[in-house]
């Protein structure tokens, strides 16, 4: 309860200051401030009732944003313009066991689990339109969004856009690392379970790495000034600094061996087009080749086409080529790609229908033969199959109807496969009473075949229940029951509250 209470008065005292951070009176520069808060409580029971996790999650962000820091004139096209933006996320777990994050207690530390972590999602200064319009800058935490994928990185990004439909962009920094103040590694090359060893003992957990700083580089070439098509060509290098152990497990006699030094993490290029037909349709391409790994990553293209009378149809196909940070051990292992094909429809019926479906297909590429560059005497009771390609597949349905202030979904789908089949639904509905008072609910009903354990079978029934309150136009709380319930874990339920708290001045 006392756990409850601290973080309903953390979510309270933030709301709080961004009410409080809102201007009474009008100022030069445009400023905008939000604040979202999620808080969670729940148990994750093993099937005889004894408590495996006990959560009581807080999440919270706070976002401020500037805008027309500059005093220039409102009619000039080419006025430079200045503006700030920065998100800070606080999230913690009020349920977790201290033991677990104690470096002293071996017995129960959980490497690089932390009860509570405050990161900087982002935080930079951009300037728009200098030099008549050739120059634009960002300098600060800042993320770069591309066909090679999210990425995040501290430092400085320069943009030349020329009147000749091309620009021309460059940056550079550190890559944002787990284990660094205010960081969080959701971004980093995957592969590496990397973080803060301080106060660790050399010899526990060796695979677990010590975080270092990342310098990174960028560069991009990309169309604009055409409305109906876009093409962008980009390349990124990250290197590792620090050591790094290389011995996976600690040997009980001697301290783990390390390499130290300036290394490749990843390196990749890319090149992404998209075209658009106005009451036609659109396309879109890209592809991924990893230089380190000397191969393509990522291979997707897609097609959508506007068939009239609010139908619209579209095709896609994905091919995914695992690869992993330069460190990783999971480089001399053999990865197989995936690829992914489907065919979708989506029928705008009117303003208040909407129906759409679709199906796909994964189709695996498997080793059928032991690789002459790979032969071990282990590999002589491996099993290859005789058929190079795996096959899964699946569809699902949906419709959606508006009425007023007030909705209703409904939602079907299976998947099918060689290891296992999940099929199921749910209906949902929302209903807002005078703009001010949030009604939601949602029942499903799902059931999975597992051919790899038979014992694991089940159908799960579940539902949703929600109240809310909007207190303003682009702010409100809610809060949310679940339950759910299936032979294997028995019942389980979640409470959740969520505050939404938005300011413009």
């Amino acid at each position: 309860m006392i756990r409850r209470r601290a973080a309903v008065r953390v979510s309270l005292v933030l709301a709080s200051c961004v009410l409080a951070w809102a201007p009474t009176s009008a100022l030069a520069v445009d400023a905008e401030a939000q604040s979202d808060t999620a808080a969670q409580f729940y148990d994750v029971r093993s099937p005889s009732g004894e408590t495996v996790l006990n959560r009581r999650r807080l999440t919270t962000t706070l976002a401020i944003s500037g805008y027309e820091i500059l005093d220039t004139p409102p009619n000039d096209p080419y006025a430079p313009q200045l503006l700030f933006r920065a998100r800070l996320r606080y999230d913690a777990d009020y349920g977790q066991n201290g033991a677990e994050s104690d470096v002293t207690n071996f017995g129960r530390l959980v490497p690089g689990l932390q009860p509570q972590q405050i990161d900087l999602m982002y935080g930079y200064l951009e300037g728009r339109k200098l030099a008549r319009g050739w120059l634009g800058f960002k300098l600060g935490r800042q993320y770069v969004t591309d066909v090679l994928g999210w990425y995040s990185f501290d430092g400085g990004e320069v943009k030349a856009t020329t009147p000749y439909y091309f620009a021309v962009e460059a940056y550079g920094g550190l890559e944002v690392r787990g284990g660094m103040p205010l960081s969080t590694a959701r971004f980093e090359s995957g592969g590496v379970w990397r973080g803060d060893r301080t106060g660790y003992d050399p010899s526990l957990y060796p695979s677990y790495q010590p975080s270092d700083v990342a310098p990174v580089v960028g560069a991009a070439i990309e169309s604009s000034g055409l409305s109906w098509l876009h093409g962008r060509l980009t390349y990124r290098r990250a290197m590792n600094t620090g050591t790094v152990n290389t011995s996976e497990f600690a040997s009980g006699l001697f301290a783990p061996a390390s390499y130290s030094g300036t290394r490749v993490s990843s390196e990749k290029l890319g090149y992404s087009v998209d075209a658009e037909w106005a009451g036609v349709g659109s396309a879109r391409a890209g592809l991924v080749y990893d230089l380190y790994d000397a191969r393509f990553a990522a291979l997707n293209a897609n097609l959508d086409a506007l068939l009239g009378h609010g139908l619209t149809v579209g095709l896609d196909y994905q091919f995914y080529q695992p690869t992993f940070d330069a460190d990783s051990i999971w480089n001399i292992f053999m990865s197989e790609p995936m690829n992914d094909l489907g065919a979708r429809a989506l029928f705008q019926a009117s303003d208040h229908v909407a129906l759409s479906a679709g199906g796909h297909a994964r189709i695996y590429t498997v080793q059928t033969s032991e690789a002459q560059t790979n032969a071990s005497p282990l590999t002589q009771w491996a099993y290859f199959p005789s058929n190079p390609l795996g096959f899964d597949g699946g569809g699902d349905v949906s419709a959606r109807y508006k009425f007023g202030e007030g909705s209703l979904g409904l939602r079907a789908s299976g998947n099918f496969g060689q290891a296992g089949d999940r099929v199921g639904g749910d209906i949902s509905g929302e209903r807002v009473f005078e703009t001010r008072y949030v009604l939601t609910g949602r029942v499903n009903v799902w059931q999975w075949d597992d051919k790899l354990r038979p014992d694991r079978d089940a159908t799960s029934v579940g539902y949703v229940a929600g109240i809310g309150y909007r207190f303003a136009p682009r702010s409100q709380t809610m809060f949310d029951f679940q339950h759910d319930i299936n032979r294997l874990v028995g019942q389980r339920f979640r409470a959740m509250i969520w505050l939404t708290v938005a300011v413009t001045k």
